[in-house]
């Protein structure tokens, strides 16, 4: 075949074509998804549980409190053969009680313990081997249900089909296709204008170097500048706000002992969290409705509780309150009385006097806690919508607290952390709050939606959480 200008034209645009639909068909393959046939029912019964026992700590597929439960099953029967028991043994002995499997001295069950900072995990008797099953069932397959239901004959199994060629990896293949076809495209049309110069007969410029194109290079700094922004912008939704954040406090108190010995609610303390943005830090009024009658702690004796009447100016000997006017001797006489009573025998004074010039220093004064969970000013959180619309267990945000002797800031407490619970939440459409929402009622009424996030009623607009 005879190439001549002529047609030069007309065979670089059927290159055109050709190099077009090359790179098409190769970006619709990365859309063909790696479909596998899961069992609805055993993955919505195993979801339902994981939501209600185990989300506070756990992530399918990423590590939190806990270690994401993906392949959990395996990881056991690889590393707990031990005592004559399998792996899977061992795994559901752990979830119903792991404070016998550390006991009894197994390896991995230890090694985890020592992983995650020595974390008593929650105890669950009540979980039969079928429902932790469902769990870890729901767990292996979490982003491959409620999809399309697979064809077939009468009597074929309804099974849910979803991808697992993740999208973000899809995405950049797809960028990087469109960037080789720019690329193609710039050099294709630059050799039709040298040609369309030549036929015409006027002069082609010289040819500048790759490196020296102005516009090359002003794409490449706007290209820079774009992936900079982006990977920035992606790395600071994941910063996490003083994790495991843990300050003295003026006062030594165990939620351990009041939340989970002795089971007060949180919201004795903090009435605010279902009223109010804030949850505000209790008074030491509140305080005083049970220590009026309780004087000794089982940890600290006196020690912390002298410090909570020295503060409200209380004389816990006389059952009565100081008089503004009282003189200091008589308060500190008062604080020795009764600090006093923490030794059976002989007195250690030095202890003594120190425990007296603690409470002493907070005499009539108020009570400086130090919050724990701190947000930036730019950020709207409300307690109180949480709480009510959301059904939120303090648990979620702040861990497991009923456990913690010192509180410690348990969640991450970042942006993406935010977003990936609002993108993953479901809403109970039966709360009152949400009956607005008509649409999606009849989407769920017709099936035509399985559930609705979070994200689905706004939240994960910007103006939701910032000012």
């Amino acid at each position: 075949m005879t190439f001549s200008r002529q047609n030069a034209p007309k065979h670089s645009v059927r290159s055109i074509f050709q190099v077009l639909l090359l790179l098409i068909l190769s970006a619709s393959s990365l859309t063909i998804y790696a479909q596998d046939a899961i069992d609805q029912a055993r993955w919505d019964a195993g979801k339902s549980l994981f939501k209600s026992q185990c989300q506070s700590c756990h992530l399918p597929d990423k590590k939190m409190t806990g270690p994401a439960l993906q392949n959990v099953r395996q990881r056991w029967i690889d590393n707990a053969d031990y005592d004559g028991k399998s792996g899977e043994e061992w795994l559901y002995e752990w979830v119903k009680n792991n404070s016998t499997v550390l006991a009894s001295g197994h390896t991995y069950a230890n090694s985890l313990y020592n992983e995650y900072d020595k974390s008593v995990m929650t105890l669950f008797p009540q979980l039969s081997n079928e429902e932790i099953d469902g769990i870890l069932y729901y767990a292996e397959n979490f982003d491959k249900g409620a999809g399309p239901v697979a064809a077939g004959g009468a009597g074929s199994a309804d099974v849910a089909l979803q991808s697992t060629f993740p999208m973000e990896t899809f995405l950049w293949i797809l960028v990087g296709s469109l960037g080789l076809i720019a690329l193609i495209l710039w050099r294709v049309f630059s050799m039709l204008n040298k040609l369309s110069l030549e036929s015409a007969g006027a002069g082609i410029p010289a040819s500048v170097p790759i490196w020296k194109n102005k516009k090359l290079k002003t794409l490449l700094t706007i290209l820079v500048v774009v992936l900079l922004g982006y990977f920035t912008a992606s790395s600071a939704m994941d910063l996490g706000r003083q994790q495991n954040y843990s300050p003295e406090q003026p006062i030594q108190y165990s939620h351990e002992l009041h939340a989970g010995k002795y089971q007060i609610d949180c919201q004795y303390c903090h009435s605010g969290a279902s009223q109010s943005k804030h949850s505000n830090i209790p008074s030491i009024n509140v305080c005083m409705n049970c220590h009026k009658n309780i004087q000794e702690g089982p940890q600290h004796g006196r020690e912390e509780i002298a410090k909570i009447y020295s503060a409200i100016a209380y004389n816990p000997n006389e059952g009565t309150y100081f008089a503004d006017d009282a003189p200091l001797d008589e308060v500190k006489t008062a604080l020795v009385d009764y600090l006093k009573q923490d030794y059976d025998e002989e007195v250690d004074q030095d202890a003594l006097d120190a425990s007296v010039e603690a409470a002493y220093a907070m005499y009539d004064k108020p009570v400086e806690w130090v919050r724990v969970h701190n947000l930036p000013d730019h950020v709207y959180f409300n307690h109180a919508q949480h709480v009510n619309a959301g059904n939120v267990e303090c648990q979620t945000c702040h861990g497991n607290i009923q456990e913690m002797e010192v509180v410690a800031q348990h969640a991450p407490l970042s942006m993406g952390w935010c977003i990936n619970c609002h993108r993953e939440t479901e809403v109970d459409m039966g709360n009152n709050y949400y009956q607005v929402y008509e649409k999606y009622h009849e989407d769920l009424k017709s099936g035509a939606m399985d559930k609705v996030t979070v994200e689905d009623v706004g939240g994960t607009e910007c103006q939701k959480c910032h000012y």
